[in-house]
C-alpha cells in the first residue's frame, strides 16, 4: 500500500477531501438533474437515449463512487479494488471530456454551432478535473499492478456493443462516430472505436503510474526532551 504526496501532513487533509467529495457529490447530481431537464421538463428527449450517454452512465458511475467512498470515511485505508475502481471512473469520466473536446473542434470546423450548457461544462469539465485531482492526491490509495489498465476496456466494450444493437432498433445514436450511416460502414465505426479504446488505455496507464507514485517521507514529529532530574 502506497501513500500520496499530501498524506504526510497528516488528519487536516483528510477532512479536506472529506469536504471536497460532499461538494462533489452535490455538484454532480445537480448537473445530472440539470442535464435531465429535456426529460422531465420540455419532453426533449427520451430518458432511454440520456441514460445511454457514456458521459452520463460515467457520471452515475462517479456518484456511486462518492457515495461508497464517503460511507467508508477516510479513517482506514483503501481496498486495491476500491482504488482500482476510482482509476477506472476517472478514465472514463476523461475520456467522455476528451470526446466532447474533439466533437466541439470538430463542430468548429464545420461551421456549426455548438451552444454548451453550464450542466454540460460541469460533467464534462468540472467532474473529470476533480476526480484527476482526488485520485492523485486524496490519501489512502493503493499501488495498481499494470495488468489494470486492461481491466478499463472491459465497460466500454459492453457500452460498444449495446450501442450498436440498441441503435438500428430505436434509429437514434448518442454519438455520432458510433452510427454507421454518419461513419460510411461498421468498419469506419470500428476506426473511431479503437481510437477510443486507444485513448482509455492512456489514461488508464497514466492513473496507474500516479498509483505507482514512491511514497514520500512523513513529515517529522519534534518531541520534547524529558525534564532533567535533580
Amino acid at each position: 500500500m502506497d501513500f500520496t504526496p499530501l498524506e504526510r501532513v497528516g488528519s487536516p487533509v483528510k477532512v479536506v477531501f472529506l469536504v471536497l467529495r460532499i461538494a462533489a457529490l452535490a455538484t454532480t447530481v445537480l448537473a445530472l438533474v440539470s442535464r435531465a431537464d429535456c426529460v422531465f421538463a420540455s419532453g426533449g428527449c427520451r430518458a432511454s437515449n440520456l441514460l445511454s450517454y457514456f458521459t452520463i452512465e460515467s457520471n452515475i458511475a462517479f456518484v456511486l463512487l462518492l457515495v461508497l467512498l464517503l460511507a467508508r470515511g477516510l479513517r482506514r485505508p483503501e481496498r486495491e479494488w476500491l482504488t482500482a475502481l476510482r482509476a477506472l471512473v476517472t478514465a472514463y469520466l476523461v475520456v467522455s471530456g476528451v470526446t466532447f473536446v474533439a466533437l466541439i473542434v470538430n463542430a468548429g470546423l464545420a461551421d456549426y454551432v455548438f451552444l454548451v450548457p453550464t450542466s454540460e461544462k460541469v460533467l464534462h469539465f468540472v467532474v473529470p478535473s476533480y476526480a484527476i485531482l482526488d485520485f492523485v492526491f486524496a490519501p489512502g490509495r493503493h499501488r495498481l499492478h499494470w495488468n489494470t489498465v486492461w481491466v478499463s476496456l472491459g465497460f466500454p466494450l459492453v457500452y460498444g456493443i449495446y450501442t450498436l444493437v440498441r441503435g438500428p432498433a430505436v434509429g437514434w445514436y448518442p454519438y455520432i462516430f458510433l452510427d454507421p450511416q454518419w461513419a460510411g460502414s461498421y468498419a469506419a465505426v470500428g476506426v473511431y472505436a479503437a481510437v477510443l479504446a486507444a485513448v482509455i488505455l492512456a489514461v488508464s496507464a497514466a492513473l496507474i503510474a500516479a498509483s505507482r507514485l514512491p511514497r514520500l517521507p512523513r513529515l517529522p514529529v519534534s518531541r520534547r526532551a524529558p525534564p532533567a532530574t535533580q
